[in-house]
Order: C-alpha cells, then sequence, then structure tokens
C-alpha cells in the first residue's frame, strides 16, 4: 500500500515500493515522473498483464489544487476511455486507496517522441511516417469529440514495434451536446471545461497560435 510522502520537484509523491499494492495491482517499479504525477509499472494478476499506473502528485496545502489535479486525472479516465484507437494509448481502469486516485493503463514498451529522435539519425521520411500516425490518433480523439490541449513531444511514445502513440490526456477538453431539463439540445458542442475562465494550460513552446492569444483551440 501506499505507505507516506515524499518530496519531489515542488510536489509530495506517493511513495511507492516494488511490491505493494494499489486495488489488485502489484506494484513492479517507477517509471516516470511529470507535473502532474507518477507512473509505475504494474502487475495485474486477475488478467495476467503488465499495465502502467498513474497516480496523482499530492501537496497538502494547497487542497483547492489537489481537487483540481484529482478532477484532471479522472477526466484524463474518461477522455481515454472514450477513445479505441491503435495510435492512442488505452485506459483500463481507474481505482482509489484513501485519496490517492490512480488509473491504470496499457503498458507502452518505448520512449518519447523526444527519445526516438535522440537514440539514432532518422530520416525525414521515418519522422513523417510518425507524425501522421501522431495525426491519426488525435483526429479520433477529435472525432469523439476531444482536445488535447498538450500535444507535444513528451506525450507522444514510440512503442517496441516503432508505432506512434498519444498518451497524457490530463488537460483534454470534452466536448459534448448538453441539454435543457426539457431534454433539447440547448448549444452544439459546449465545452465542458473543469479549469477557470481565461487560464492558460498547456506548454507554451507547444501552443496553438490563438490558444496563446487567450482564444479557445
Amino acid at each position: 500500500m501506499v505507505a507516506d510522502l515524499l518530496e519531489l520537484e515542488g510536489h509530495v509523491a506517493p511513495r511507492v515500493q516494488p511490491g505493494d499494492s494499489l486495488g489488485r495491482y502489484l506494484v513492479l517499479e517507477r517509471v516516470g515522473a511529470g507535473a502532474m504525477g507518477v507512473v509505475y509499472a504494474a502487475y495485474d494478476p486477475q488478467l495476467g498483464r503488465k499495465v502502467a499506473l498513474k497516480l496523482l502528485h499530492a501537496d497538502p496545502a494547497l487542497d483547492g489544487r489537489n481537487r483540481d489535479g484529482r478532477a484532471r486525472l479522472e477526466r484524463e479516465a474518461q477522455a481515454l476511455a472514450r477513445l479505441s484507437h491503435p495510435h492512442v494509448v488505452a485506459i483500463h481502469d481507474v481505482g482509489s486507496i484513501g485519496e490517492q486516485i490512480f488509473i491504470a493503463m496499457e503498458f507502452v514498451e518505448g520512449g518519447t517522441l523526444r527519445d526516438w529522435l535522440r537514440a539514432s539519425p532518422r530520416s525525414w521520411r521515418e519522422i513523417v511516417t510518425l507524425l501522421l500516425q501522431a495525426g491519426e490518433g488525435l483526429a479520433a480523439a477529435h472525432e469523439a469529440g476531444l482536445i488535447h490541449r498538450d500535444l507535444k513531444p513528451e506525450n507522444l511514445v514510440v512503442d517496441a514495434k516503432g508505432r506512434a502513440r498519444l498518451t497524457d490526456f490530463g488537460l483534454a477538453r470534452a466536448e459534448e451536446e448538453p441539454r435543457s431539463p426539457e431534454g433539447e439540445h440547448v448549444a452544439p458542442h459546449a465545452a465542458v471545461e473543469l479549469t477557470a475562465t481565461g487560464a492558460l494550460l498547456g506548454t507554451p513552446a507547444y501552443m496553438a497560435p490563438e490558444v496563446l492569444r487567450g482564444g479557445p483551440a
């Protein structure tokens, strides 16, 4: 189980050791960390497969931000659950241990796009092929009514077969058609957002110009 907390890059990260259990999942090792959480490789004995568990960073001094972070993690799970595409990392489960929320995702053997580019010289044809695959995954997200809003090399994984896989939908915006109490459509494609109006979220170096100007993605 999660025994205590660990200071990490200005956040308080859950301290999880190999052999600990999160729900039915057995933790194997830590594989990465980001602004929102820590990712562990784990084993699902019920289905006999390796998974990736993403746990949210905690900051006891900022309860409001914790609530927002938990909501974003749940939103990432919901967003990915709506997608089934060969170039999007699949989500399997959402769980919690006390206040600790985690999502269980498909474990992808490989590295980020940045890792892939640095590993060896790549031809322009290889790069274009990979980015076209990423575009297909992004198009599938759009078809499902989702806008990623934080697409960058670190959120694009290249698996062991050389396929591009989109991940980290924590800042995704879900689009749906809200209805009035009478069941009538009010306005098509109204954004369902947990972000404060005017808040600028994402990575500035990779933002679309209209987003940097404060407009909609």
